[in-house]
């Protein structure tokens, strides 16, 4: 039992330093228990991080941000967040079943994405790891999509204090695959466009089933990102519709200032190519693999990349 109020169940999933349990409160509910993995609970920036998760559920006012209602501290003294059960199934899953996407649904994904980051971006946080693994997708019971941007563990905050920004300085967060270069550069200064570059690598994956990067190590995986310009998704795919074309390679812009201004302006510009909204999105929900276990967001498996190092 933790605090006497929820018993902890079976694991749901395992982070790079978090770890997400099942349990049941006391009345029989069914809730997510998050805690960081024992190796790390001496650390006390990832317990900020898992703390702040709880902070940008509560100031984030999106519907695609998951709640956080209770929070703790365990024995050892490190935090636990509690959060909904959900079900679903995450776009890394769905790629893997269905490798190219058609620009419909890309750009419908990509917008509702967008929205979800604009809040954020308002409230003054950068998710700092958007990629398909966090994009969590579910049905609602009358067949409409339900979209979910999961773990701001990672995020920066507007309002963090400046010993935090100082010891953050010349490190790289997020999944390398996904980063942008000013985060490959370990730049303490980013901005909400760091996660449109993000955004733009999930689009060209969905799109044409490759990273727009790749490296045999890491370091050679960054220093790419941060000197090349990502190649086009028309190079892969030379029948996708120019517009789009251009749309994605705007957002994998190196300079932040070649990219959209905002999320929003993004979502304005993929508005065009969504077609009829709620039949696309009536289209993904039924596309995918849900139950009634909770969700199951697997580590990413990396696609091809269009480039080999």
């Amino acid at each position: 039992m933790l605090d006497g109020r929820y018993k902890i169940g079976r694991r749901i999933g395992l982070g790079g330093t978090g770890v997400v349990f099942e349990a049941t409160t006391r009345d029989g509910g069914t809730v997510a228990v998050k805690t960081l993995r024992p190796c790390f609970v001496e650390h006390p920036d990832l317990g900020r991080r898992l703390r702040r998760e709880g902070e940008v559920a509560q100031r984030v006012h999106h519907p695609g941000i998951i709640q956080v209602f209770d929070s703790g501290t365990l024995h050892d003294g490190s935090p636990y967040i509690v959060m909904p059960l959900m079900m679903g199934e995450s776009l890394n899953r769905l790629l893997l079943r269905s490798t190219e996407l058609p620009m419909e649904m890309v750009a419908a994904l990509a917008s509702r994405v967008a929205a979800i980051l604009h809040a954020a971006h308002c409230a003054g946080y950068v998710h700092r790891d958007v990629k398909p693994e966090h994009v969590l997708l579910d049905k609602s019971p009358t067949g409409d999509l339900v979209v979910h941007l999961l773990d701001f563990g990672v995020c920066s905050s507007a309002n963090a204090p400046p010993a935090e920004r100082n010891r953050e300085k010349g490190k790289v967060f997020g999944t390398p695959s996904y980063v942008s270069p000013e985060q490959a550069a370990g730049e303490n200064d980013i901005d909400g466009r760091a996660d449109l570059f993000s955004l733009g690598v999930l689009m060209f994956e969905a799109l044409s089933g490759r990273l727009p990067f790749s490296g045999s190590t890491v370091s050679k995986l960054l220093v790419r990102i941060i000197r090349e310009d990502a190649p086009r998704v028309s190079e892969l795919l030379p029948h996708v519709n120019p517009v789009a074309d251009d749309v994605v390679a705007r957002l994998l812009a190196r300079d932040p200032e070649d990219r959209f201004p905002s999320a929003r302006a993004l979502a304005r510009a993929l508005a065009p190519h969504v077609g009829d909204r709620k039949l696309v999105e009536r289209r993904i929900a039924a596309m995918l693999n849900v139950s009634s276990r909770a969700a199951d967001t697997a580590p990413t498996v990396r696609r091809p990349a269009a480039a080999v190092a």
